[in-house]
Formats: structure tokens, C-alpha cells, sequence
């Protein structure tokens, strides 16, 4: 069998791909060969071409579901093959793909001529013949209708993108829940609950390959090229170029920076996309799809660079210096099974514009400072228990607003002294039940007047001493007006300013009604039964000591002079002894002497 591929003869051929949607997914496509096929469609339209398998790389495996995707080539793509079958011409195979410079419009389909993208527009519907062979198959339509989910529209990158910063009204779409798409003014437009609003600027014409959009470029990918060459429609840095859509998105977002929570000065900003990038051909390794996606490796010497992006704005970029940069432009969802390991050698600065929601099993921070400060709104902690340790201080400072504890019951626990309570104002505190002071010792000081005033007893026990004082109300600092200690060593009153009424009484009911006991300010002592010593009456002073009852009735005056014995009768003398006199008996009076018993010795 001298037919088969390596016996025969190998005739190898280009064409242009007019069809590349394989029934059998193997990415298989429909091929206009030159010198073997026609260029007219009426006798060989696309769908009468043989369909011609790829040539897969080495690192796929093209087996069962294991593998890269054999799809790549477009409408219109020229590419080298060769029949497999030798002469027969019947089983082509393509293994490459062949560029170049467009310089004239794609040729319109309906001149049913072949070698070009054969698909039509909406447009060329209206007015086209109705035998034209793919008005029936919706996929080669390039524009389906309007509705932005339709899916048979073909792919396209976005012509420009645009990021409006919070506030903005230039995308007229109200009321999104969450993020949602909805059309706008100039394309699509997506927006988060916090304003952020995209607007991604879709082609409205779509046209075949070669794209009326890139005529006079090389087919090879803008981003490839990068800022050199004869073509200053590629350069990156035009309006609608991406290294100038990012630098606009960075200055819609970040023109004023970012702050940080430490203070009101410092910001940060995103890095400028201008500032590391300088791809230069032929460094740029890059891989775009036709809906906008591009993959960069880029290795222009001095701005090497790793990049992925998605047509909607979302990238990945990495630096030559290793610095790496994510933009989100819609959500971002990161769900781990296992644990997240992650190590941060310098600081980390987050700064969220709406609110942080964590929940955790358990939360654990160390830090050398930690700082909570939200300046507008009220700071919550919600938990089961809370607990606060700091080896050194713990300091809550609410300026000149209050701070409220709220409790079952309220303990203090100080190791030292030295603990004070500081108020500048007044200060109340109410106790509903028992309130129980207990302490090594204690001062009060009221530098002002003080009063313990209370609605049942008040009692006053000590191990030691009670002392009581006053300052000099004469203005001697220092010097106590009065002072009384009750101790042990019994109870001592004294006074530094005789002359000025008592120095103590001691009344025993209302006013001294039953009694009192009073010393004034020159050491003389009174012990007072009744108002005033009306029942009975003691005083002991410098000049003497006086015993009297009932108001004088019957009082005994013991002085310098000698002894008084008042009273209006002296009835019984009683007792057994001796009464001597060591001295002058100077005068014996009375009335009388009625009875005299016992032995008298001798009157003279």
C-alpha cells in the first residue's frame, strides 16, 4: 500500500479559514485551499469544504479529556497545512498560522467570493440575497439583536473602558442590588452598592476579520508590539489604549490617595501602569483572545513583566522589581478549604470604603499598639465575655463625653495604693442597698464643707484611735482648731483657740435635755444632769470643784479657800471614826445643834 502519509508524495498548502465551529468539537476547520479550491461561492460554498484537523503542540496530549483546547484560528486566518491523504487531496491538516499586514476592507461576502471571512452583520441581512448559505446558521451572524446576554453575538474586546470615581452620574442606572449589569450611555455598565461605577464601552459595529479597526496594523497583538514601531495607532499610551485607560482608573480612584487609620497625612497610592510598563517588541510574549482577555510575559529588559487581564478591567500585573498589583473591578471571592498561612515582613494598610465584616471561630491579635479610632460613629464590642490585660496601663479617655459601665456587680482589684480617682466636677455615687468600704487605711479630705448625713444610725468602730479635726479657722495652717482621738489609749479632745466658746460638749438628748458633758476652751469640766445641771451638777475646774443638786439646793464647794457645804438643812452626819483637824478649826457656827450622840469630849 504505497497511499498512505510518508509513501506517497507530501503536498503541503495555505488558505483561509471560512468556518471554525467543528460539530464534533475537535477543532476541526473548514478551509479554502488555494490552487485546490475556488474562490467562488456559488460553486463551492464554505459548507461543501472538507473540514481539517489541527496539528496539536507536544504538550498536549489530544487524548480523552486530557489535553489543550485545539481551538485558536478565526475567520479569515490564514494558515499552512498539508493533505495527509498525499494526492488525493482529501484530508487536510493545518499546523500553523500565517500573519500579516491588512491594508484593504474584508471583501464583501456578497460578491460569493471565498478566501475571507464569510459571516454577516445585521446590516447585510436587510439587503442580502436570500440564497446566501449562512443566513441559517445563527452563529455566523456578527451582530445578533441588542440584548447585552444574547448569545450568539460574537466576541469583541471592549473599545475603551471607563472608571467614574464615587458620585459620579455619568452612568444613569439607579437601584442596584448589590452588583448587577445593566446598559448605559456608551455600553455597559456595572456598579456596586458604594457608587463605584464601570462603564465598559462595547463596539457597536462588528466586523469580520481582518477587523476594520486594526487595517494597516500587523496582525500581531498590540500589546506585543508595544511602544515602538511605525504604527502610532498601537501605542498603549492613546486614549484608548490600556496603560492609559489604567492610568485614568488609578486617577479616578486614588487621584488624592488613600488614608490610613493612623493619622489624617499620611496616603498611599496605587502604583502608575505608565511607571513599570515599557514592553518593547520583541520581549512581549502575549497571548489575547478575541473578547479582550491578554496574558503578557514580558521580558523587555529593565521592565519584565508578568500580566493577566480580563477584558472587563480586572488584572493581575507583577512588576520588574517583583512588586504586584490587583484590580477587582467587580466582585472578588476567596474561599479556602484548609488553613491560610500568610506572612507580612513590613506593614500591612487596608483601607475599605464600606464596612469589615470578619466572623471567626476564635480571634487572637498581638501587636506592640493597637489602635481603634473611629472619629464619626459609635465603636461596638458584642461578646460573651470581655477582657482587656496590658502588663503596664489601661487608659479610656472619652474627653469630654462620659463613659458609662454597666454591670450585675462592679469590683475593683488594685495591688498598690497609689490608685487615685480624679474628678475635676462633682461626683454622686448611689448604692440601692448595702454599700461597704473596706480598706488598710483611710483619708478623706474636702477642701470645702463635708456632711455624713444618714436616714438610720451611724456607728463608728476602730481598733486604734478616732480622731477628729478642724484647721485653725484664724487662719493658722496647720495648727488644729480642735482635735478628738478615741482609742485604745482612751479618748483625748484638745483646742488650739481658748476663749472661743467650748472646745467639746457632749449632749445627751435633744439639746442637752437630759444631760451633758461640756469642756470648754480653759480645761474646766461640767457634767450636766437635766438643762443645764438642773438636776444635779458637777464642775471641775482651775478655780475649784463644785457638787451641787436641784439647782443648788444642796451644793458642795471644794477651793483654795477651803470647803462649802451648802444646803438648807444638814439632817445626818453618819459614821465611825476619827475627824481630825491639823490645824486651826478657825470657826464653828450654827443656829443650832439639836442632838449630839455619842461621846463629846470637850467644847471650849
Amino acid at each position: 500500500m504505497a497511499n498512505f502519509m510518508g509513501k506517497d508524495g507530501f503536498v503541503w498548502w495555505q488558505g483561509v479559514v471560512e468556518d471554525r465551529h467543528d460539530p464534533l468539537f475537535l477543532g476541526r476547520c473548514r478551509i479554502r485551499i488555494l490552487g485546490f479550491h475556488t474562490e467562488d461561492t456559488t460553486q463551492m460554498p464554505s459548507e461543501s469544504l472538507p473540514w481539517a484537523y489541527p496539528i496539536q503542540p507536544i504538550t498536549s496530549a489530544a487524548q480523552t479529556g486530557v489535553g489543550i483546547s485545539p481551538t485558536g484560528p478565526v475567520e479569515g486566518t490564514w494558515v499552512v497545512g498539508f493533505f495527509r491523504d498525499g494526492e488525493a487531496a482529501q484530508e487536510p491538516v493545518f499546523f500553523g498560522t500565517l500573519g500579516g499586514i491588512p491594508n484593504i476592507p474584508a471583501p464583501n461576502p456578497f460578491r460569493s467570493k471565498g478566501f475571507q471571512d464569510l459571516r454577516v452583520t445585521n446590516e447585510e441581512i436587510a439587503g442580502a440575497a436570500q440564497d446566501h448559505p449562512f443566513l441559517e446558521s445563527k452563529h455566523r451572524i456578527l451582530n445578533a439583536g441588542t440584548d447585552i446576554d444574547n448569545k450568539l453575538k460574537v466576541p469583541r474586546a471592549p473599545a475603551r473602558i471607563k472608571h467614574y470615581s464615587q458620585g459620579t452620574t455619568a452612568n444613569t442606572t439607579t437601584n442596584f442590588t448589590n452588583v448587577e449589569l445593566k446598559p448605559s450611555a456608551g455600553g455597559l455598565g456595572f456598579k456596586s452598592k458604594l457608587g463605584q461605577t464601570i462603564i465598559v464601552e462595547e463596539r457597536t459595529t462588528r466586523s469580520r476579520y481582518p477587523d476594520i479597526n486594526y487595517l494597516g496594523e500587523p496582525t500581531t497583538p498590540r500589546a506585543a508590539r508595544g511602544l515602538y514601531g511605525n504604527f502610532p495607532t498601537t501605542s498603549p499610551l492613546s486614549g484608548f489604549g490600556l496603560i492609559k485607560q489604567k492610568s485614568n482608573w488609578r486617577d479616578a480612584l486614588t487621584a488624592d490617595g488613600f488614608s490610613v487609620a493612623e493619622n489624617n497625612t499620611d496616603k498611599w497610592h496605587e502604583p502608575k501602569p505608565d511607571a513599570i510598563y515599557g514592553a518593547r517588541y520583541p520581549y512581549n510574549h502575549v497571548h489575547q483572545s478575541e473578547s479582550g482577555h491578554l496574558i503578557e510575559v514580558d521580558d523587555t529588559p529593565g521592565y519584565e513583566r508578568l500580566h493577566r487581564y480580563h477584558r472587563m478591567g480586572t488584572f493581575e500585573e507583577v512588576g520588574s522589581l517583583g512588586q504586584r498589583i490587583i484590580k477587582v473591578m467587580n466582585e472578588d471571592f476567596s474561599i479556602k478549604m484548609m488553613n491560610d498561612y500568610e506572612k507580612v515582613v513590613g506593614n500591612q494598610i487596608k483601607n475599605i470604603g464600606g464596612k469589615l465584616d470578619v466572623t471567626s471561630g476564635d480571634f487572637y491579635h498581638r501587636s506592640k499598639t493597637f489602635s481603634v479610632k473611629n472619629p464619626k460613629n459609635a465603636t461596638s464590642f458584642n461578646s460573651n465575655m470581655f477582657t482587656v490585660s496590658a502588663p503596664n496601663d489601661i487608659i479610656l479617655d472619652a474627653g469630654a463625653g462620659s463613659i458609662t459601665l454597666k454591670g450585675g456587680s462592679f469590683i475593683k482589684d488594685f495591688n498598690t495604693s497609689k490608685n487615685s480617682d480624679s474628678v475635676a466636677g462633682d461626683s454622686t455615687v448611689k448604692v440601692g442597698g448595702k454599700y461597704s468600704l473596706q480598706s488598710g487605711s483611710l483619708q478623706m479630705a474636702s477642701r470645702g464643707g463635708a456632711g455624713i448625713s444618714s436616714g438610720g444610725g451611724i456607728n463608728l468602730v476602730a481598733a486604734d484611735n478616732i480622731q477628729e479635726s478642724a484647721l485653725n479657722l484664724a487662719g493658722l495652717v496647720g495648727v488644729p482648731a480642735r482635735s478628738f482621738k478615741a482609742g485604745l489609749g482612751g479618748i483625748e479632745f484638745e483646742t488650739a483657740l481658748p476663749g472661743l466658746g467650748n472646745a467639746f460638749t457632749f449632749n445627751a438628748g435633744l439639746k442637752g435635755l437630759l444631760g451633758a458633758i461640756t469642756i470648754d476652751n480653759l480645761g474646766q469640766i461640767s457634767l450636766n444632769v437635766g438643762p443645764g445641771g438642773s438636776a444635779a451638777k458637777l464642775t471641775l475646774g482651775l478655780s475649784g470643784i463644785e457638787l451641787s443638786y436641784l439647782s443648788g439646793a444642796a451644793k458642795l464647794t471644794l477651793g483654795p479657800t477651803g470647803a462649802t457645804l451648802e444646803a438648807l438643812a444638814i439632817t445626818t452626819v453618819k459614821g465611825t471614826g476619827q475627824a481630825k483637824v491639823e490645824g486651826a478649826l478657825v470657826n464653828v457656827e450654827a443656829t443650832a445643834v439639836n442632838t449630839v450622840k455619842g461621846s463629846l469630849v470637850m467644847i471650849n
